[in-house]
């Protein structure tokens, strides 16, 4: 099995860019190799409109209405599949923010259960997001990418101040206690949070395509166990500053542990993917499956940008929803599938044993609290 692979919406450590609010990547899937069936069809249609290749953002859709349809006929031929990812930025914001300031085994002010069951986790870091605007956003950004260790920390304990400001405006009295505790402790223990990356490289690894690339090779390996093929190369699109870092994750994803990680509520995580896989790092002028996955890339954030298509560019992508596995890293993505488990839960009949349990464990989890901080305040 190939993939070939794109990104757009990249900005670098600069997160908030209003011209480029989302991030996205795709890729080409087949099961033999796409650059060498249909590379000279692809530098046909390049050729009849007079280029060595095929560029999407350079065409435009007045260029691409009109080839559309050849292009169509090629990708069909190949019989592949899809993977596209969608990242919005200041999601990724908010749950940086809460990742790094609320994570229990680091802050020890926060409830365990708060931060490891995962739907109380998505439900308070919404809560946090609501706090934020572009301002404070941009002081939390800026402890994140500091190198130096004791600014980072000092800029850090200032947001948490700033932002435990506002946290009258949450709705609910247990929230307002949980969020504010949490950072009131984390104001004045800035060194116990692990933020701070003296490398370029660590660094970069907070932006948003190290998670949409993440979440792209969960969809490469859903495809690859449907087929029962598995990963022979990855192509991806040459990209200057985070080529290595690219590389890095892939190695990382590719070389973990196969086991199943069990997770509280019965979640189950694999972090293996795309095992066995060699990561090609190519251009559009060196692949015809990166010029292909170029083109409807470049649809797709059309698409989610609300603009209209015409005919044939529409039907080309149409084509692809069809074959496709999408993820959405997005405040309406991760939401709507949060609001859809909140609504099964309050369906359920739990017996009255059962709560008496969990209240039992409640408290229990609340006297480890109290004693891990006063444990850390006396160290």
């Amino acid at each position: 099995m190939y993939a070939y692979v794109d990104e757009t919406g990249n900005t670098g450590v600069k997160l908030l860019d209003e011209a480029q609010p989302l991030f996205a990547t795709a890729a080409l899937l087949t099961r033999s190799d796409y650059d060498v069936r249909f590379e000279g069809e692809i530098r046909t249609i390049a050729r009849s409109l007079g280029s060595d290749e095929i560029h999407a953002n350079q065409l435009g859709l007045g260029r691409l209405e009109p080839i559309a349809p050849d292009l169509l006929k090629v990708i069909r031929k190949a019989g592949p599949r899809f993977a596209l990812a969608r990242v919005e930025k200041r999601y990724i914001l908010a749950t940086k923010v809460f990742d790094t300031i609320f994570d229990s085994f680091e802050n020890k002010a926060v409830p365990w259960h708060i931060y490891n069951l995962r739907p109380l986790r998505l439900l308070m870091a919404f809560k946090v997001a609501s706090l934020l605007d572009d301002t404070i956003g941009a002081t939390f950004w800026d402890a994140l990418m500091d190198a130096r260790p004791d600014r980072a920390r000092a800029k850090m304990a200032d947001f948490c101040r700033e932002l435990n400001a506002r946290v009258g405006l949450i709705p609910d009295e247990r929230s307002r206690e949980v969020i504010a505790e949490a950072l009131a402790w984390a104001a004045d223990h800035p060194e116990a949070l692990e933020f701070v990356y003296s490398d370029a490289a660590g660094r970069r690894g907070h932006s948003p395509n190290m998670v949409g690339f993440g979440n792209l090779l969960a969809g490469i390996e859903m495809q690859s166990n449907a087929w029962g093929r598995p990963v022979d190369v990855i192509r991806h699109d040459r990209q200057q500053q985070f080529a290595q870092n690219i590389k890095d994750w892939h190695q990382m994803y590719s070389n973990a542990l196969p086991d199943v990680v069990r997770l509280p509520l019965g979640e189950k995580m694999v972090l293996r993917k795309v095992f066995g896989s060699r990561l090609e790092i190519s251009t559009a002028k060196e692949s015809a499956g990166i010029q292909t996955i170029d083109v409807i890339l470049w649809l797709f954030v059309r698409a989610l940008r609300g603009d209209g298509l015409p005919e044939n560019c529409q039907r080309l992508l149409d084509y692809v929803y069809g074959r496709a596995v999408q993820d959405d890293f997005s405040f309406a993505g991760v939401g709507t599938a949060l609001e859809a488990f909140l609504d099964h839960f309050d369906q359920l009949d739990i017996p009255a044993p059962y709560i008496g349990q969990a209240l039992l464990l409640r408290d229990d989890l609340e006297r480890r609290r109290q004693v891990e901080m006063s444990a850390f305040e006396e160290e």
